[in-house]
Formats: structure tokens, sequence, C-alpha cells
């Protein structure tokens, strides 16, 4: 066992910049067809092309706020 002056608190994991379509699609419940539909329709924003296309986070948080039920 390690000292307590040893023992280093570990920061909370901090939520990710940008996630996959996949991570987009599994975060907001919805299919991977129908978030790359809301990139092209400018509803999401999204960086880079092709396979490397990430969607920031601050863009599905605004996507979530703006189609509150």
């Amino acid at each position: 066992m390690l000292p307590r002056s040893l023992i280093v608190p570990l920061d909370p994991p901090q939520p990710p910049l940008q996630v996959t379509i996949h991570e987009a699609a599994r975060l907001l419940a919805y299919n991977t067809r129908t978030i790359k539909q809301l990139i092209e329709r400018g509803e999401l924003s999204a960086v880079g092309e092709g396979r490397l296309r990430r969607v920031p986070m601050q863009s599905l948080l605004a996507y979530q706020q703006r189609n509150r039920c």
C-alpha cells in the first residue's frame, strides 16, 4: 500500500470536445444516417471529411436545446 503522501487524487473525466458520427447517433438515440442528414442540412456542425468527420459536443448540446419538447 502506498503512503498517503504519494496518493494523488484523480480529476474527474472530462467530456470529449468532439465525437464521431456513430457516437453522436448513440448520444442522441438517432440513426447514423439521421446524423449525416442533420449535418447536410446545417442543423449540426461537423469538422473533417469522410470517415474522419467529428461533431463538436457544443453543436450536439445546442441541437438538443433547440429541439426540446
